[in-house]
């Protein structure tokens, strides 16, 4: 489960952040599910399977309450575009790679100085848990 810090503007001395950075709240999504090719048994590789996500993005939220306009925050419907495009896109070998692919692309977006991606997925043969998540 990545947890990844922005590197927007320019670098503040150690253990501060430029003011205008600074985190006033969170969107947190969860439960975003898709059909992808990530793993590396085979038969997932051939067939298929659904994998969830959840994120938790910290960014600054102020300028948006204040003026209750969509412009001045990040759209639920842009992080879930930007989850799901990797999630059901390349395939790769291990959760941890797609977790970091999510992570660095919603890092892109203006406003977010933070973010927590988990990934989980189904286990593949019968066990006595429900999913796994790295």
């Amino acid at each position: 489960m990545p947890t990844k810090q922005s590197n927007h503007g320019a670098t503040p001395p150690p253990g501060r952040r430029p003011a205008a950075s600074l985190p006033t709240g969170r969107l947190i999504l969860s439960g975003l599910t898709g059909f992808g090719y990530h793993g590396n048994n085979p038969a997932v590789l051939k067939l298929g399977q659904t994998f969830t996500v959840d994120l938790e993005v910290m960014l600054d939220t102020q300028r948006a309450a204040t003026s209750d306009r969509i412009d001045d925050t990040l759209s639920y419907p842009i992080l879930e575009k930007i989850a799901r495009k990797i999630l059901e896109g390349e395939p790769a070998n291990l959760l941890e790679t797609v977790a970091e692919r999510i992570a660095a692309a919603i890092l892109e977006q203006p406003r977010v100085v933070e973010v927590t991606v988990r990934v989980s997925k189904r286990p593949p043969l019968p066990v006595s848990f429900r999913r796994i998540t790295p």
